[in-house]
């Protein structure tokens, strides 16, 4: 599908399937594939249920990378604004990862435009060690000591994909060479989810709408704790432990996590 511009930047998404409408945002603080994995890993089986809408963030995947629109609130309306192109009322709203944050500002926003929200190994970003580490990640990425700007992003990539490099060096380079491009708009995305502190997490308490919490026990880029904190703060939350798993469960354990989606979704259908 081509791109659109969509809230001030050139967004790429992609619709598939009919029936009640499901957007799944996808995680990564800037730079990479954005969407294309949702695709391939669920695009097919979940056309068949439901109206499947993927989009990639700002500055990810086939999308732009735009000087100005780095905040939550923004990354939030890029959701509004294409659910408003696409004549979409109410919609299921899922968040992976960083999408998660999103996907809460925007059930935030706009209880009324969200059904449910599903929340995958994700965090409101008020963890203080969690906010260090990804301020770490990013004076790496921001190191100019480094011997050239590949270097600073190839450092900075082993952090987030820790083992990636050795294990499957093809798929490091070509996220490597994303990444350069993508430069400007993967540091403006990480100083604004750094910058979220408690502005998410203050406001848990008023999120209603029936909502699912899916997290691995072997989450090392999230850890559990994380999801357990977001279930304790949300009323109307359900949690799912999937055992042994690691970070990227949509990638990892794509069935289970589908499967407990779609009866989630079942249990609370858009009428």
């Amino acid at each position: 599908m081509p791109n659109q511009t969509i809230n001030g930047y050139d967004m790429h998404y992609e619709v598939f399937g009919v029936g009640q409408p499901t957007v799944i945002i996808h995680g990564g603080l800037g730079g990479g594939e954005g969407s294309a994995n949702i695709v391939s890993q669920h695009s097919k089986q979940l056309s068949e249920l439901c109206q499947l809408v993927v989009f990639d963030r700002r500055s990810a995947g086939k999308s732009n990378s735009p000087i100005t629109g780095y905040s939550i609130k923004t990354y939030s309306q890029d959701v509004y604004h294409l659910l408003a192109h696409l004549s979409l009322d109410r919609a299921h709203i899922v968040g992976s990862s960083a999408g998660g944050p999103i996907a809460l500002q925007f059930a935030l926003d706009n209880p009324e435009k969200t059904h449910t929200l599903g929340l995958i190994n994700t965090m409101s970003y008020c963890d203080q060690n969690e906010r260090i580490k990804r301020q770490q990640e990013l004076t790496i990425l921001e190191d100019t000591s480094a011997s050239s700007k590949r270097t600073q992003v190839a450092n900075a990539l082993d952090v987030r994909r820790p083992g990636l490099r050795e294990a499957e060096p093809a798929h490091f380079q070509h996220l490597l060479e994303l990444n350069l491009k993508q430069y400007d708009g993967i540091v403006s995305t990480m100083r604004s989810y750094i910058d979220i502190a408690d502005s998410i997490d203050a406001r848990l308490s008023e999120i209603t709408m029936p909502t699912v919490i899916i997290h691995g026990s072997s989450d090392t880029r999230i850890p559990i704790r994380c999801g357990k904190d977001l279930d304790k703060k949300i009323q109307n939350a359900t949690f799912h432990t999937i055992k042994g798993a690691e970070h990227g469960l949509l990638s990892n354990e794509p069935d289970k996590v589908r499967d407990i989606l779609v009866d989630f979704w079942k249990h609370n259908p858009i009428i």
